[in-house]
């Protein structure tokens, strides 16, 4: 009897586990299908908004001014700015990294009844480059709709050369790279003008006087040559052009002596007068004087 009641205790200790096993293993099944769907909503906004965040990466491409862009200095950096509203950060920073780039990560979403907003990207550089300033559009729930060259000093509509533009089919993409711009490097000092035997041959007066010089060179040989009738009435115009004598006149100082005039004991030539104005007149003085009557 002893040995019956013994069989009859293992037979329900065995089906009392058989029983708890079988729950167990029911509460389990329930945890693992049920947790994931409560997670799931009660996170999909959360888990929404992660997904469709954007992250901006600007790298800055090798060119003529800037051969290597590793050798910016590391206080470079890159801005977002923004009008201020709602007490949000208008201002989104991003430090030079060491591949030459900069990286705004998961860029700020501003609800889902918001408007899309606007940025100003600016790179800011300590050394002597200037880049380009861009305009960066985010969509409310923080994906990038578009990003265009911008000018300063302009119409913020007023867009240039287009960098980046969403899918027409609405696909978004979750890391969006563009190149940036550079302009140029800053010039404080003006260099100062070295010496060139060109801009010596390009001087104005410089060219004067090698005209003057081949005329004086070329003009007696034309005279040598040409026939005498027409060289003789050439010196009779040469004669009687009041332009002769105007300069025969100057270059003579109309017959006045100045070392004379400086000592105090000359008076003016009257014959050197006379001369230089029968020179500016055209007329002869060795003719007869005529008496007006």
């Amino acid at each position: 009897m002893v040995v019956s009641m013994i069989r009859d205790a293992c037979r329900t200790s065995k089906s009392w586990r058989r029983d708890a096993s079988r729950d167990m293993d029911a509460a389990w099944w329930s945890i693992h299908v049920a947790l994931p769907v409560v997670f799931h909503s009660n996170a999909s906004p959360w888990a929404s908004s992660l997904v469709s965040a954007s992250s901006l990466t600007i790298t800055i491409p090798g060119s003529s001014s800037l051969p290597n862009p590793h050798v910016l200095p590391a206080t470079s950096h890159a801005t977002l700015t923004t009008l201020p509203s709602g007490g949000k950060d208008h201002i989104l920073s991003a430090s030079l990294t060491r591949s030459a780039t900069f990286v705004f990560h998961d860029l700020p979403s501003s609800g889902p009844d918001a408007q899309p907003e606007s940025y100003l990207l600016d790179i800011r550089s300590a050394g002597d480059y200037v880049f380009a300033p861009y305009r960066v559009d985010v969509a409310a729930d923080g994906s990038i709709l578009g990003i265009w060259e911008t000018f300063r000093g302009n119409p913020w509509d007023n867009r240039g050369a287009e960098q980046y533009i969403v899918d027409i089919a609405g696909k978004k993409q979750a890391d969006v790279v563009v190149e940036a711009k550079l302009l140029g490097r800053k010039v404080f000092y003006e260099q100062r003008a070295q010496f060139s035997p060109l801009s010596l041959v390009k001087n104005p007066m410089v060219l004067l006087a090698v005209v003057a010089l081949g005329l004086m060179f070329v003009m007696p040989k034309l005279m040598d040559n040409m026939d005498p009738e027409m060289r003789a009435e050439f010196e009779q115009h040469s004669r009687s052009s009041p332009i002769t004598g105007a300069t025969t006149n100057a270059m003579t100082g109309g017959g006045f002596d100045l070392a004379s005039w400086m000592a105090g004991t000359g008076a003016p030539n009257p014959t050197a007068n006379d001369a230089a104005q029968a020179g500016s007149t055209g007329r002869d003085t060795n003719g007869p004087a005529r008496r007006r009557g």
